[in-house]
């Protein structure tokens, strides 16, 4: 993940390969802001694996119930 330290916007590497400059910044503001490489932040993958468990579900539940059908 790429970021620009001015503004803090975020680009994929697939994105940034293409650009050097934040987009964002040379648009709005007329400056060129490098982008720069941003720490893998492994926070919002830990909340993503404590979701279940608040949900209150279980990995031994069984399938989930189907939807009702409209007739």
């Amino acid at each position: 993940m790429f970021q620009c330290e001015r503004c803090g916007s975020r680009y994929s590497a697939l994105h940034a390969a293409a650009i050097e400059n934040c987009p964002r910044c040379q648009i709005r503001d007329r400056i060129s802001t490098p982008l720069t490489m941003g720490r893998l932040d492994l926070t919002e993958h830990r909340e993503a694996e404590a979701l279940p468990e608040e949900l209150g579900l279980r990995a031994d539940a069984g399938p989930a119930p189907s939807p009702p059908t409209i007739v």
